[in-house]
């Protein structure tokens, strides 16, 4: 993706500041720091405060009044972009109720293209970058069921330790889901149920071991949570459809 700041500045306004009807070529981001006033996006009238976030589009009508104090503070950024598709997913209006990483964020790129120095240009793009990905990040986890978000946190508390004995409780407990919707929210995200997603995960670390090294298959199936190397090579041929020994030398050919 390749990305290009066309103006960017920092606006402190006043009474009876306006921008009036007008058009663009390229994208805006309109970042308010603190403040009150009103956007038009068309003919949508938006009121905005600190933490908004407002993208205009290219060839879209839109403005700027103010009608009351505390009078706006904020970022505006033109800019373009070569995969347009990505902005797609920034609506024309955002709130953040936390946006004090925005800030920093639109903060640092402000300086990076104030600055004008050596790889200006360079760093400015990789900037605006990471702006976006982070935006699109955080819009990703609001825009996230709950259910969603808290079977996340039973996936991640699962890779910390693969290989630790877990039962059903103690994973409904890390979610805070009933039973019922734990279960089915687990298998609608991941395809699987609690118990084969484990095994699953510790085969996947037992064929790398397998390649990487020397270990024995009975230590390997030890290390990878299966008290019985029988048990453990019936599971890995039903995977992969060989058994350890096979995998280990056909991977090492």
């Amino acid at each position: 993706m390749e990305c290009k700041i066309n103006y960017m500045v920092r606006r402190e306004t006043f009474e009876g500041w306006k921008i009036s009807p007008r058009y663009i070529r390229d994208y805006e981001l309109v970042f308010v720091i603190e403040g009150l006033g009103n956007i038009t996006v068309g003919e949508r009238i938006i009121p905005v405060c600190a933490g908004d976030l407002v993208c205009f589009r290219p060839n879209v009508k839109h403005s700027l009044f103010l009608d009351k104090k505390p009078y706006m503070t904020f970022y505006a950024m033109h800019f373009q972009i070569s995969d347009e598709e990505l902005l797609s997913g920034i609506p024309d209006h955002i709130h953040f109720t936390d946006s004090h990483w925005l800030e920093v964020l639109m903060k640092r790129l402000y300086e990076e293209y104030r600055n004008k120095g050596y790889l200006c240009e360079w760093k400015c793009e990789i900037a605006l970058q990471r702006l976006l990905c982070e935006i699109l990040s955080q819009l990703h986890v609001e825009q996230t069921p709950i259910d969603s978000k808290r079977i996340g946190q039973v996936l991640e508390y699962i890779h910390e330790d693969p290989f630790r004995e877990y039962s059903l409780d103690m994973l409904m407990r890390r979610s805070n889901i009933k039973k019922t919707l734990f279960l089915q929210s687990f298998r609608k995200i991941t395809g699987t149920t609690p118990t084969q997603y484990i095994i699953a995960l510790r085969l996947e670390i037992a064929g790398e071991l397998l390649i990487e090294t020397d270990l024995s298959i009975s230590d390997i199936a030890q290390r990878c949570g299966f008290s019985d190397p029988f048990y453990f090579s019936r599971c890995f041929k039903k995977r992969y459809s060989v058994p350890p020994k096979l995998y280990r030398n056909n991977k090492r050919l």
